[in-house]
Order: C-alpha cells, then structure tokens, then sequence
C-alpha cells in the first residue's frame, strides 16, 4: 500500500527542502509537478519566465482538463510502484481531489510556509530567469499565482502546515515531530 504526501505552499516556501528531507530521512520518492511543467515548456521553445510558465500551464489546463498535471504525476507513481510518495506542488483544490481520489485514505497534505520577506530572499539567492528581481514583481507573481491556481483555497484543507521561517535544522525538528503524530507514514 503507498503512501502519498502531497505539498502546498508559496513560492520560496521551501517545498522542496522538505521534500528532499522527507526522502533522505524516510524513504519517500519526490515527484515535482513544477519539474514536470517546466519539462513540457522547455520544449515549445517560448522564453521562460514565470508568467510564461503559468500561462503555459494554464493552458494546458484549460486543454486537457484541471488535473492535466496531476494525473501524470499519479500515473508515474501507480506505474512505477512507489511505496511512499511525495507530490510537490499541489496548488489547486482540484489537485489536491484528484490524488486524494486516486490513493484514497493514503494521503496527507501538508502546507510549507515561511514568512514573505523569507521567502524572497531565498528566491533571489536561485538566480533562476523565471523568478523575481524585486519585492513587487514577488508580490504581483504570488498575486498572479493565487489568481490562476487560488492557492489560498487549497491552504484551507491542509492537514498540517510546517513553518519554514528559521534555519533548516529547526524546520527538520518540526518534520520529526510530524512524523511522531503520523508513525505508520514514517
């Protein structure tokens, strides 16, 4: 039986430390719906920017349906056996429903969150082209973000947020604590 951990949460947040620390320390295996998205957009050859991106991903949903992403990350956990599964990037409700669905009561959903000036110092330290240069391009892309996907509305139903604000081995200490509460997940 397998275990799916789907993770939420603003950009800069940390989704993926945690996801690479749910790996290391517990054997889960990390599958990114942001890695797979930016995997279908490289290959249209349009500039990559995060407006672009979102555009792009978007359109796909509006194409093949809302859960567009999603499904591809349930296939490849399903076909490839998976026993203990991470889902980084749920955004939408939609999402979250459609790998609830498909793994039943095998599935939690956890919100990273981190204070937002935190948040954008992190995503100026990545030096990646599709990310902010300033404060207000920061807050109009996370605007933009909660227009297209409303985030917000996934925060609602979360089943345990993990406060990222400070240094990484604090972060770890909460994750620990969570696992304590959740020991056949662990």
């Amino acid at each position: 039986m397998v275990k799916v951990i789907g993770l939420c949460g603003s950009i800069g947040a940390g989704k993926d430390v945690v996801a690479k620390f749910l790996v290391k320390e517990y054997g889960y295996v990390q599958i990114t719906v942001g890695d797979i998205v930016r995997e279908a957009f490289n290959k249209t050859g349009i500039p990559m920017t995060r407006e672009n991106i979102d555009d792009f991903s978007k359109g796909m949903m509006e194409a093949h349906g809302p859960d567009h992403w999603l499904k591809q990350c349930v296939q490849k956990i399903k076909m490839e056996g998976y026993g203990r599964a991470i889902v980084d990037g749920i955004r939408t409700m939609n999402n979250h429903e459609v790998v609830k669905e498909a793994f039943n009561g095998d599935y939690l959903l956890f919100k990273v969150d981190a204070e937002p000036m935190v948040r954008f110092k992190r995503l100026q330290s990545r030096g990646r082209a599709d990310l902010p240069k300033n404060l207000q391009e920061f807050k109009s892309q996370e605007e933009s973000q909660n227009k297209i996907f409303r985030i917000n509305e996934t925060f609602k139903i979360v089943d345990w947020t993990i406060d990222n604000s400070t240094n990484l081995e604090e972060l770890y200490e909460r994750i620990r604590k969570i696992a304590q509460k959740y020991p056949e997940w662990f």
